[in-house]
C-alpha cells in the first residue's frame, strides 16, 4: 500500500514537471510574443493614420480646420504653388517635393493652433488653393484638360517623397534663384545641410525687379532694429554668399542679415543692389524667394530639355534619392 502511494506521488510529480516545463518553454513565449507584436501592430497603425491618410489642414482666412486626404492636400498645394503651364515633369516633381516637405514638417515642427498639422499660408508652411478655385481662375475651354494634368501629376508620383541617407528632407522650394540656389547655412541652419548646398539654378531667364522707397518709408520699415536711421545714415553692403546674395549689411552702425532686411522690406530676394538717389532708396533684384532648395522656374527650364522629375530633384537636392511609401 506504501509502495503504491509513493508510486502516485512520483506520477504527479513527474506530470507537475512536465506542465511547469510546457508553461516556461511554450506557452509564456507565446504569449509574450503575442502581446509585443499586437503592441507593433498598434504603432504601425498609428503611423498609418498620421502620415498615410489624413491630414489637419488650417485656413488661415476663415481659421478653420479641415481633415483632407494627403494625395488631395499636395494637388491643393500644387495649385498654388507652380503654374499648371509648367512642363509636366517640372509638376511632377513639385509634387515630390511638396509632399516631402509636408511630411518632414508633421514629423518635425509644432503642431499649428487647433491642432492642425499643416496651414494654408505661403509664409508659414505652403499656398493651398481647391480645385474649385483653380478651374474658376482658369476659366477657359482647357480646364478639364489642365485639371487631368495636374492630378496626373499628383497620382503619377502617388506616395513617392525625398530621402538623404534614408530619411526625409526638408524639401525647401522658390520660384527663381536667379542664376544660383543658396547654400542653406546663409539663412537659416546656420550649419551645413549637405542636400541644401548651392547648385546652379539651371533659369533660362532670371526675374528682376526694383522696389522704391522713400527714405522715411524705409526708416519706418526697419525702425525695430535701427532705431536711429535719418536722412544722413549710410547703407554699407559688409559680405555677399557663395551664390553672390548679400549676406549682411551695415545700416548706420547696426550690421543685420541680408534675409531680416528682405522680411522687413518685402523685396523679392537677397540677391540685389542699393541705389541712393535724392530722398529714394532703390532696391534692384535678381530672382525670386529665398533660394535655397528647387528652384521652380529651374525645374521647369530642365523639363523642356528633356529631363524627368527625379533628375530634376536630383539636381536641386544634392545626394537624395526618390522613395515610395517610406512613411
Amino acid at each position: 500500500m506504501e509502495y503504491k502511494y509513493i508510486k502516485n506521488i512520483k506520477i504527479w510529480y513527474a506530470i507537475i514537471l512536465f506542465l511547469l516545463y510546457m508553461l516556461i518553454c511554450f506557452i509564456m513565449p507565446t504569449i509574450i510574443n503575442g502581446e509585443f507584436n499586437n503592441k507593433n501592430t498598434d504603432v504601425k497603425n498609428e503611423n498609418e493614420l498620421v502620415f498615410n491618410n489624413k491630414i489637419k489642414l488650417l485656413l488661415k482666412e476663415s481659421n478653420t480646420v479641415v481633415e483632407i486626404d494627403l494625395e488631395d492636400y499636395i494637388k491643393g498645394v500644387l495649385i498654388g504653388e507652380m503654374p499648371v503651364t509648367y512642363e509636366i515633369e517640372a509638376l511632377k516633381a513639385q509634387a515630390v517635393v511638396a509632399r516631402t516637405y509636408t511630411l518632414f514638417k508633421i514629423r518635425n515642427a509644432t503642431k499649428h493652433e487647433f491642432d492642425a498639422d499643416m496651414c494654408d499660408d505661403i509664409n508659414c508652411c505652403q499656398a493651398y488653393k481647391t480645385k474649385e478655385y483653380a478651374l474658376a481662375s482658369w476659366d477657359d475651354s482647357g480646364e478639364n484638360e489642365k485639371w487631368a494634368k495636374l492630378e496626373s501629376a499628383v497620382t503619377s508620383t502617388s506616395g513617392e517623397t525625398i530621402t538623404y541617407n534614408g530619411e526625409l528632407i526638408n524639401a525647401f522650394f522658390h520660384a527663381n534663384s536667379g542664376g544660383k540656389t543658396e547654400n542653406i547655412k546663409y539663412l537659416w541652419s546656420k550649419a551645413e545641410v549637405p542636400y541644401l548646398i548651392s547648385v546652379d539654378g539651371k533659369e533660362k531667364e532670371f526675374r528682376q525687379e526694383t522696389k522704391t522707397f522713400s527714405k522715411e518709408e524705409f526708416k519706418n520699415l526697419i525702425n525695430s532694429l535701427v532705431h536711429n536711421y535719418n536722412n544722413n545714415s549710410t547703407i554699407t553692403i559688409l559680405d555677399y554668399t557663395e551664390s553672390g546674395r548679400v549676406n549682411t549689411l551695415n545700416i548706420d552702425g547696426i550690421i543685420i542679415e541680408a534675409s531680416t532686411l528682405r522680411n522687413l522690406t518685402g523685396i523679392k530676394s537677397t540677391n540685389f543692389k542699393i541705389e541712393e538717389s535724392g530722398d529714394a532708396i532703390l532696391f534692384h533684384t535678381v530672382g525670386y524667394g529665398h533660394g535655397v532648395g528647387m528652384s521652380q522656374d529651374g525645374a521647369n527650364q530642365m523639363a523642356l530639355e528633356g529631363n524627368d522629375y527625379i533628375s530634376i530633384i536630383k539636381h536641386y537636392y544634392t545626394g537624395v534619392e526618390v522613395q515610395k511609401n517610406i512613411y
